[in-house]
């Protein structure tokens, strides 16, 4: 067992008990798209599922389906955690709606979301028709599909600022919201940098599958953890609406 298999043990360590939060969070306030705790279920399931992969590299080390199953999971990881904090903010919006019926029109958040998906799918195809997991790191469709997310967090970050705009006109309580998706922002910025370097850059250190593995773990595995905790942890403190 390496450091990067290490890496691997702490996310199963994480994100099993975060599956079972997610799921009561979801089953609490609504698996609609709009209420966000949906796809904190399936970016723990992508995060379970590749870490068991990896893991089991270590009995089957010259598999190439278990590397690519594992590539496959951690490039869609970014796309659940954008449609999260699009769907906090999504609830926040209604929460506007209810109370002064100033709020931004849903196409807006419905868009963003599509760019998330179309990235998500490039990245997934990018991985799967390359050759080998690492040609799949560099291959067209993965950075078309990284330039879209970069353009969802950049449409993530104008939604941001428009819900805040209207702060005055937010229920009670959901306030904190935009405090889980403020904070969650940088740190998405980060993961997607992750990624662009890798994919762009092509400079070895930045491989998420044979770079510096504290680079991957300081831009990118942490970056994940902390962005989950807050949401959720600020998640667990709403009341259902």
């Amino acid at each position: 067992i390496d450091y990067r298999h290490g890496i691997s043990i702490l996310e199963l360590i994480v994100y099993i008990p975060t599956l079972f939060t997610a799921l009561w969070m979801a089953f609490r306030h609504g698996f609609t798209r709009s209420s966000g705790w949906i796809f904190f279920v399936i970016f723990s399931l992508a995060r379970i599922i590749g870490s068991c992969c990896y893991l089991a590299t270590i009995n089957d080390p010259t598999s190439v389906d278990l590397y690519v199953a594992w590539a496959v999971c951690t490039s869609i990881g970014v796309s659940p955690l954008t449609w999260a904090c699009i769907g906090l903010l999504s609830r926040v919006n209604d929460s506007i709606q209810r109370k002064s019926g100033h709020a931004l029109h849903p196409l807006l958040f419905k868009v963003t979301g599509l760019i998330t998906i179309v990235g998500m799918i490039l990245g997934i195809v990018g991985q799967t028709k390359s050759t080998s997991p690492t040609a799949g790191l560099y291959n067209s469709k993965t950075k078309a599909g990284l330039v879209l997310y970069l353009i969802a967090w950049v449409g993530l970050c104008i939604l941001l600022l428009l819900t805040s705009l209207r702060y005055q006109w937010i229920e009670e309580g959901e306030h904190r919201l935009l405090l889980a998706v403020g904070i969650s922002i940088p740190l998405l910025f980060v993961r997607i940098l992750y990624s662009l370097l890798s994919a762009f850059a092509q400079k070895p250190e930045f491989s998420s599958l044979s770079g510096n593995v504290t680079i991957q773990l300081c831009m990118s595995v942490l970056e994940e953890i902390v962005i989950v905790f807050v949401c959720l942890g600020i998640g667990l403190t709403l009341s259902v609406r």
